[in-house]
């Protein structure tokens, strides 16, 4: 006589297992169509729905979908049996996907949008905008060779995440010096140190942001390696060797905040411009060439402030090239988004600062903002010594 189990989601009866995990054929449908929706449940009780019976499953898809891939529900295993009715080349494009190291959304990349290489006023082939985009791409190459293959992501703890920025830096410092070699040429070691030291504490704020826009989650930091931090309490626990202090939930009570303050501060604002690759591109070029930083030199000022009007220039005509309409009122309206995440950035690394004062505080993290600072300034600028 066959023994029915219950499913692990919703309790209800299940007897045979359904991607990697014994939930009901409610479920397993449920979880499927997740896994192929372009639009992210978001739950508005902060992720605390208890999801024990049917009628709480239909009332929060952002819960019920966590618990599904807590109990062992593998996104792969959906993704590698698919309907014979399913498109092909949306079939490929996904499996290469799957099998990449960076996240999904940069298989785009590659690729420059149809209306800006059929354009007649837009210059592609003259501007820094192509620089900056062959030059990443090449960077996404080298993430795929250096960090470790997985089938699937990982929430990662702190000390995790540490070792992962601590190779990645490198890579970025390869992607400044291979766009802008005349950084080299006209500024003094120090100072290209000093812009990139900058411009790195904005990129690791920036670029999360970005990919959790693109990926339709935007309440999950997104690392280089594609993996993910989305457990408040685990993020800040997990890596010590004795037992924390605190309790896992008051560890959330503590952090979860700042989490909070990074999604309105920058991850908002990022939705709301609705960034193309290229804008958000060059918005990172004009973050490397910032002015009024402390040490900066009246040379390296003017130095940036001339790259900076060219990048400008550049962003103007990709706003006007993206928008749909001819009207002025609305490319400058998208100029003037891009333009107001260069400050959230900013504000994206006043609440970074702060996160880790207080995890060294409670001594949950050992980095302190000044190691932080002091592994970005790891990367040689200085070409002639290389």
């Amino acid at each position: 006589m066959e023994i029915e189990q219950s499913c692990l989601v919703c309790t209800a009866v299940s007897t045979e297992p359904h991607y990697g995990a014994d939930v009901c054929r409610a479920c397993a449908a449920f979880f499927r169509r997740r896994v192929f929706s372009r639009f992210p449940a978001k739950c508005d009780r902060g992720g605390t729905c208890e999801i024990t019976s049917e009628r709480e499953v239909r009332q929060c898809k952002a819960c019920r979908m966590e618990k599904c891939l807590q109990i062992g529900m593998q996104v792969s295993n959906v993704q590698s049996k698919r309907d014979k009715h399913d498109n092909e080349k949306m079939t490929r494009r996904e499996e290469a996907a799957e099998k990449s190291l960076v996240p999904a959304c940069y298989s785009k990349v590659n690729v420059l949008p149809m209306e800006l290489q059929s354009s007649s006023t837009y210059d592609y082939n003259n501007m820094r905008l192509k620089s900056l985009h062959l030059h990443f791409t090449e960077m996404l190459k080298l993430r795929k060779r250096i960090f470790p293959k997985r089938r699937a992501t990982r929430s990662l703890h702190h000390a995790e995440a540490l070792t992962i920025f601590r190779k990645d830096v490198k890579l970025a410092a390869d992607w400044i010096n291979n766009t802008f070699p005349e950084l080299s040429q006209h500024l003094e070691p120090s100072q290209q140190k000093l812009l990139f030291r900058n411009f790195y504490l904005k990129w690791t704020v920036f670029e999360p942001a970005f990919l959790a826009v693109l990926l339709g989650k935007p309440d999950t930091y997104h690392l280089p390696t594609g993996d993910i931090v989305d457990e408040v309490g685990v993020y800040y626990t997990r890596h010590l060797g004795t037992p924390p202090s605190f309790s896992l939930d008051e560890v959330s009570r503590i952090f979860s905040p700042y989490w909070t303050d990074f999604r309105n501060t920058l991850v908002d604002p990022v939705i709301d411009a609705k960034l193309s690759i290229h804008e958000f591109l060059l918005l990172c070029a004009i973050c490397l060439f910032d002015v009024g930083l402390d040490g900066q030199s009246d040379e390296c000022i003017q130095f940036c402030q001339k790259a900076r009007q060219e990048l400008f220039r550049e962003l103007n005509a990709v706003c006007k090239e993206l928008c749909d309409s001819k009207s002025s009122e609305d490319f400058c309206f998208r100029f003037a988004q891009n333009m107001l995440l260069l400050p959230s950035i900013q504000r994206g690394i006043d609440v970074f600062e702060e996160e880790l004062q207080l995890g060294g505080l409670y001594k949950l993290i050992s980095t302190t903002t000044d190691d932080w600072y002091a592994m970005v300034d790891g990367p040689s600028f200085d070409t002639k010594a290389q």
